[in-house]
Order: C-alpha cells, then sequence, then structure tokens
C-alpha cells in the first residue's frame, strides 16, 4: 500500500529519549545517517520527505515523549508519510487513530497454552478438568499470550489446578491498583510477580541482574554480570539461565555460532524494578560495565587482525556497549567510561558511526580535560579519527594537533603515528606534498609500533595524495600490496579505497572496462561497513567510472539513494569529491541547473578556505554548465581560477579540464587561441598520460579544424579520436 516502502525503527533498547530521533534517522536513512552535522530529525525529514511510505516504530513506551515529539515534527511536515506506533498507551499526537490490539479468543488461548505446555512437558494433553482450569488461567490474564506462556511453562512442575489457584492468589495482592494503569499491564504484572514468586533466590537474583542488559546478552556476559562469586557462583548461571528459559522469562536465539538471549520489553523492566528493590542497581552496573569494557579492550587490537569477526561481535553488543559507556562516563569516577570510550574510536570509525562516536569521545574529554594521561591522547587521538569519516575537518586537525603533542609528551608511538596519520588528512585537501610527508612519518612509527592502522592507513593517504596528482603509475605500484595485506585481515575500509586507486589509474589512463569493474569490486567490498564514507565513496567512484563510459542512466540510478541521503545537506558532507561526480551525472544528463547547484556546492567547500582539491575539481564542470547556460563571462572566471588553482595544488586533469574550457569560451573569431588552449590541455594529458580524455582535446581540434576551412585535418584528428 505504500509506494516508497516500509521502515521499521526498533526502540526496544532505547531508554534516553535524546536517542530516539537518533536511531529512527539510522533505520531510515541508513549509511547517511551520519552524513552531515544536520539534526537527526533534519535528516530524517529530508530521507521521508515527499515519500509515501511507513515507518514503523515499536516499543516506543519507555520513550513516549520523544516519540511523540519526533512523529508530530515529521507529520507536519512529510504529509504523505504513515506512522505505526506500538505502545503500551497513545501517543497524544494529533490525528492518531487508536486501535487496541485485542486479547485472543479463548480457544486461541487455549490452543496457545498447550502448545507451549508440551514444549516443556513432551506428550502433555488437556484433559476435560484440566481444560476447565486452564479456560480459568487463559480468562484471568485476559488472554494474553505473554502471560499465558509465562503460566504454561510452569505446567513442567505444576498442575493446571496449582497454576489457576497461583494466579488467583496473586490476582487478589494486586485488586485495587492504580486507576491509571490500564487492565492488560495489571494482568500482566500479576502473572509476571507470580512467576517470579516462584523463583528460587539465585534464580531471582540472576533474573534481576539479567535486566540491565539491552539488546539481548551471550551465555559469557550473562555470567559475568550475573554471578557476584558470593550469594551466585559462575557455575550457577548456566542452569538459572536455562530455567529461566523454560519459564519464558528469558528468550533464547540461535545466533551463527551462539545462542544469545533477550529479556522482553515488559520482563525487563519488571526485572529492573526488582534490582532496585534489592539495592542492587549500582553493583550489578558496574559488573555490566566491567565485562563490556574487557570486551572493547580485547576487541580494539583484534580489530586490526581479523577485522570481519570482530566488527559483527561489537554490533552485536551495541546496545550494551552503548549502556556501559553511559553509565561509566555518568559515574563519580569515570575513568572505566573514558577507557571504554577510548577503546571504541576505532570500531566507530570502521563502521561510520560519526554522529555517536564523536559525542561520545567529546564527553570523555570533558570529564578530565586537563588530563595529560596516555588515556587522553587516546581519546584525542579517536577523535580526530572519527572525526575523519564524519566530514568535521576541523575536528580531525585540533585533535590530531593535541594527541601528537601529548604522544611525543608520553613518548608513546602508537599514538605518536596515528595522530601523525590524521594530521596528514588535513592537508591531503590543500598540500598534497604536506600530506605525503605527513603520512610517510606515520608509517614510520605505525612499523615502529607494529600498528598495523596507522602504518596501512597512511599508506593509503599516500597513495591516494599520488592519485589526485595523477601519478597514477606509483599510486598503483603502492596500492596492490597494500590492498592484498589488509583484506587479508578483513580490513574493509583500506581494502575497498585500495581498489579505488586503481579504479582512478584505469578510469584515466584509458581502460574503462577495466575501471568498472575494479569499482564495482570496490562496493562489493564496502558494503558490508554500511558507512557513508566508505560505501559512498566507492559507489561515487563507480558511478562516475560508468558515466565516463556513457553508462549515465546506471550511474544516476546507483547514486539515486546517496543522492536523496544528501540532497539540501550542507557543504561539509561532500568531505570526498561526491559532489564532483553527481554534478557530472546530471550535466552528461542534461540537467545544467543540477549540475550547477552541485559543482557550486563542491567549489565552496571548507569555506573560507575553499583553495583545496574539492573546490579545484568542481570549477571546470561548473565552467562548463555555465557555458552550456549561455553565462559566458562566469564560466571563463570559472574556468581561469580552475588552471591557477589545479596549477598551484599539482592536478594535471583538472588543469586540463579547465583550458578545454577557456579553449571552448574563445571568441568564434579566434580559432588560433582555441587551438592553442587546447593543444596546451592534450599537452597536460599527454604527459600525464590520461589518455582516457585524449578524445577531449582531440574533439574540440577537430571542430576548430572544420571552422577554418581544414577538413581533411578535421577529418584526422575524428579518426583519431575513434
Amino acid at each position: 500500500a505504500f509506494a516508497d516502502g516500509v521502515w521499521f525503527v526498533d526502540l526496544s533498547p532505547i531508554i534516553d529519549p535524546q536517542l530516539v530521533a537518533a536511531t529512527a534517522a539510522s533505520a531510515v536513512a541508513g549509511a547517511a545517517a551520519n552524513a552531515d552535522n544536520r539534526s537527526p530529525l533534519e535528516r530524517l525529514a529530508t530521507a521521508v520527505g515527499g515519500s509515501q511510505c511507513l515507518v514503523v516504530m515499536d516499543n516506543c513506551e519507555q520513550v513516549l515523549d520523544a516519540v511523540a515529539e519526533l512523529v508530530d515534527a515529521l507529520l507536519g511536515s512529510c504529509v504523505e508519510l504513515r506512522v505505526l506506533a506500538t505502545s503500551r498507551e497513545p501517543l497524544g499526537v494529533e490525528g492518531e487513530a487508536i486501535w487496541r490490539v485485542p486479547s485472543m479468543a479463548e480457544d486461541e488461548a487455549v490452543r496457545l497454552f498447550a502448545d507451549r505446555a508440551a514444549l516443556v512437558r513432551p506428550g502433555f494433553v488437556i484433559d476435560a478438568e484440566g481444560e476447565e482450569q486452564i479456560r480459568g488461567v487463559c480468562r484471568r490474564v485476559d488472554g494474553i499470550p505473554l502471560a499465558i506462556e509465562l503460566a504454561a511453562a510452569w505446567i513442567r512442575v505444576l498442575t493446571p489446578h496449582q497454576i489457576a489457584a497461583g494466579l488467583d492468589d496473586r490476582f487478589q495482592l494486586l485488586a485495587g491498583g492504580p486507576r491509571g494503569a490500564i487492565a492488560r499491564q495489571q494482568t500482566l504484572a500479576a502473572s509476571m510477580e507470580w512467576s517470579h514468586d516462584l523463583l528460587d533466590d539465585v534464580d531471582r537474583r540472576v533474573f534481576r541482574r539479567l535486566s540491565v542488559f539491552t539488546g539481548g546478552f551471550t551465555l559469557e556476559a550473562a555470567q559475568a554480570v550475573g554471578a557476584d562469586d558470593d550469594a551466585v557462583r559462575r557455575g550457577d548461571v548456566l542452569p538459572v539461565l536455562g530455567r529461566l528459559v523454560d519459564k519464558s522469562l528469558v528468550v533464547m536465539r540461535e545466533g551463527p555460532t551462539e545462542a544469545r538471549y533477550r529479556l522482553l520489553d515488559t520482563v525487563r523492566e519488571y526485572g529492573e524494578e526488582r534490582l532496585a528493590s534489592a539495592s542492587e542497581t549500582e553493583s550489578t552496573r558496574d559488573r555490566h560495565l566491567d565485562c563490556f569494557l574487557e570486551l572493547a579492550e580485547s576487541a580494539e587490537p583484534e580489530l586490526e587482525r581479523d577485522q570481519d569477526t570482530w566488527r559483527q561481535v561489537l554490533d552485536a553488543e551495541h546496545d550494551n556497549l552503548r549502556s556501559a559507556l553511559r553509565w561509566g562516563l555518568d559515574a563519580p569516577d569515570p575513568d572505566r567510561g573514558r577507557r571504554l570510550a577510548a577503546a571504541l574510536a576505532r570500531y566507530w570509525f570502521i563502521c561510520g558511526r560519526a554522529h555517536e562516536g564523536l559525542q561520545l569521545l567529546t564527553d570523555a574529554i570533558e570529564r578530565a580535560p586537563d588530563d595529560r594521561s596516555l588515556l587522553q591522547a587516546r581519546l584525542l587521538c579517536g577523535v580526530a579519527m572519527v572525526s575523519e569519516v564524519g566530514g568535521r575537518l576541523d575536528l580531525t586537525v585540533d585533535a590530531a594537533r593535541q594527541g601528537l603533542e601529548l604522544a611525543i609528551e608520553l613518548g608513546d608511538d602508537r599514538i605518536r603515528g596515528r595522530c601523525l596519520l590524521q594530521s596528514a588528512y588535513h592537508p591531503f585537501y590543500f598540500d598534497f606534498a604536506r600530506a605525503e610527508e605527513l603520512a610517510r612519518e606515520a608509517q614510520e612509527y605505525g612499523t615502529r609500533a607494529d600498528d598495523p592502522y596507522a602504518r596501512d592507513h597512511s599508506q593509503l593517504i599516500e597513495a591516494c595524495s599520488l592519485t589526485n596528482r595523477d601519478r597514477h603509475d606509483d599510486a598503483v605500484a603502492m596500492a596492490r600490496p597494500l590492498r592484498e595485506r589488509t583484506l587479508a585481515r578483513g580490513d574493509r575500509f583500506c581494502g575497498a579505497f585500495s581498489y579505488s586507486v586503481e579504479v582512478w589509474a584505469h578510469l584515466f589512463m584509458g581502460d574503462l572496462r577495466q575501471a568498472v569493474e575494479l569499482g564495482r569490486e570496490a562496493v562489493r567490498i564496502a558494503e558490508p561497513l554500511g558507512d557513508y564514507f566508505t560505501t559512498g565513496t566507492n559507489t561515487t567512484n563507480l558511478a562516475w567510472a560508468l558515466g565516463v563510459a556513457g553508462e549515465v542512466d546506471e550511474a544516476r540510478r546507483l547514486m539515486d539513494r546517496l543522492v536523496q541521503s544528501i540532497d539540501d545537506a550542507g557543504p561539509d558532507v561532500d568531505v570526498v569529491g561526491m559532489g564532483v561526480a553527481i554534478g557530472k551525472l546530471h550535466l552528461w544528463g542534461g540537467d545544467l541547473h543540477g549540475a550547477v547547484e552541485w559543482f557550486e556546492r563542491c567549489t565552496r567547500f571548507a569555506a573560507p578556505d575553499t583553495d583545496n582539491w574539492i573546490a579545484a575539481r568542481g570549477l571546470p564542470g561548473l565552467a562548463g554548465a555555465l557555458r552550456r547556460l549561455g553565462q559566458r563571462d562566469d564560466a571563463r572566471a570559472h574556468a581561469e581560477r580552475g588552471v591557477e588553482l589545479a596549477r598551484r595544488l599539482e592536478i594535471p586533469h583538472v588543469v586540463a579540464e579547465s583550458l578545454e574550457e577557456l579553449g571552448r569560451l574563445t571568441d568564434p573569431a579566434d580559432v588560433e587561441r582555441g587551438e592553442r588552449l587546447h593543444h596546451e590541455a592534450l599537452a597536460v594529458r599527454v604527459e600525464a598520460g590520461l589518455r582516457t580524455f585524449y578524445v577531449d582535446s582531440l574533439e574540440a581540434l577537430a571542430a576548430l579544424a572544420a571552422r577554418r576551412n581544414s577538413p581533411a585535418e578535421s577529418v584526422r584528428l575524428v579518426a583519431a579520436c575513434e
């Protein structure tokens, strides 16, 4: 019924209202959720604006006000949007139609009870006497499936009569509860309270301690958090977990290599209340923090050896890691929280979780702003690292400088190499020679510290810098061994971008088929990361290669999702020249005004310091679009700036493109000047080996030869194009 699709937003692990909009934006906008510095609401509105789509927001009750505010704002600006929200109470938003989920019909409820009872007591069959008791139980719990399952789980040790009697007693205790509580909550609370009362002391302790997990947990984590070497020993947890699964208080789901467990939301909230009543919240949350701090610190070096495996491990525990980090940073002594933030920086970089990572890393630094320890240096290095994929050049520069100062002061080669690497990222846009110098220095310290990240990422920056200067043979010679080395350990970031070096080389040097093939492979490698920076950039490179090859429609389709995600965003989004490729596709597709918009965005990149690589690449395209629109004076000014800036930055292909535009902008009567400019562009292309674009110069010269009545020369040049 919804032409533009359905999006599912799972709010069950979210307890912080401030995360509601970000979670929804991540679910709907995907990789572009971290694309820029707009608010999550603005990114979400951009993603669904004008679309005829449905957004399902599931489990809203614990953040009801934040969901109501978000939904109200979205519906006010997105007229075709529909929202389906599940909650225990209405959102209270204008236009809301409330549909209360009905209880199960009695016969259905009895069948559910029988099915669940047979799972815990094989061969169980309802006899005539038992059926009446079970019908009574189903009526007492209003046909609520969860309550029926909780009751049926006890058939393993109780008769239907005993189950009915237990519920009867519990309902008596709950009679006269708060007027504000709906009947469903009262009956569910009754069945849970009754189930909890039937647990022994050890089971109760473990059950309530498991309530600190969000998004699920493993057996190992349950043992670390549930046991305290006093009332509950580590060896007690597994049998207790089995009993809790039997009683439907814990749900087990089979994972790829091991089982994962979770408490249903209502059960978890009940467990949290019991945990608070037992005055165990602080001690249990501390063990939860210790558990996930140990995981993160163990995973950090492993991310450089087996990235795919450990990325998936951390992905599965993302909600727990965030919860533990928040608890740690809010503690009177935030040291463990700060350590956890430092350990997760590399993970945030790999997965492109820039918005979340920068917030938490900055918070961690601010907890001890005057600290001069290695931990502070690691946090500063983390900010520099994550801000790279977040498009925040300002943060990259500042944090890398501070981190480098601390690393030198402390004599730590690992942090020094990483901060030098991030320091190289800034001049990568302005001063290629300086970027390559810093990258080589970073490689030296990365090698000395046996740190694959600093060594390989800095080598990638050096290779990409050579690519930007059209030194493609040197760049490919550096990128190929780098690609083999990084892909062997699952480093998709360096692996994909190493492919992109070859994509550019073949794109410029005359083998478009190979450029497209390698571009597809780069996208395939990057896609599992699902991030804006790696996936988006490599998608852009593939689209550019397809466009040059004449497959403009396919290239546009490939970019559609990315374009929709970053449309109307500020210039900070275009950290790697996505706007250049998008502008070219608009130009080749005949959308001149669209091309102007995107190329102008490129020329404003990093304002006021717009004398950079992105701006230079956008200038000839902007000149070409304006020329076609008849704005020749503006076009000429941009082309002249393109020549000057590209020569200063040493970018031959941009020099040639800009000279070519100036040649096309010469007075039609001044054929000699036009030929001189096109010959100059061709000479630049020949010297740099930019074979693919020889034809642009030859084609222009053929037209000029025809204009000066030299048909033989014109035919010869057209033949050379072929």
